[in-house]
């Protein structure tokens, strides 16, 4: 959801909600996900995204989820996907699906929570809510509005 000042927030199942941070952190420094492909199948809204570990230490585990929000703000769908054993420098393809909605039909995709990963110092006995997810840079992509 937009608030009346344009400060995104997240809308949680349990009716509470939380501003998203929008510093996006230096790519260079982070594990950059891309958007590399869509695929429109009618009903289903099919993206091939690439997470790239610039990092300096091994990204074991991350497990970042992904919901698509249709035109005025209404959550359609969410979806987990993991990423694992990525050393520094190299990258992994990953395929993530949305059913019941064709890719003409999204006005964004959100990239949240991602809070239980292995990676350097973190792992899920140590490390904060949203660390996890503040170590992933968000491309902007030319086919999908695709942020954090």
């Amino acid at each position: 959801a937009v608030t009346k000042d344009g400060r995104h927030v997240i809308l949680n199942n349990n009716k509470t909600w939380e501003f998203i941070q929008s510093t996006e952190g230096d790519p260079s420094k982070s594990a950059v996900l891309s958007v590399i492909n869509i695929e429109d199948l009618g009903s289903t809204c099919k993206i091939g995204l690439r997470l790239q570990n610039n990092l300096g230490y091994k990204i074991k585990s991350l497990v970042p989820t992904f919901s698509v929000y249709k035109t005025g703000g209404l959550r359609f769908e969410s979806v987990s996907k993991g990423f694992s054993s990525i050393k520094p420098t190299r990258d992994l393809y990953r395929e993530i699906q949305f059913q019941g909605i064709g890719c003409s039909e999204v006005d964004h995709i959100l990239v949240h929570d991602a809070d239980q990963c292995n990676m350097g110092q973190l792992d899920k006995y140590n490390n904060k809510e949203g660390e996890c997810l503040g170590k992933i840079f968000v491309e902007p992509s030319e086919v999908i509005n695709i942020r954090k």
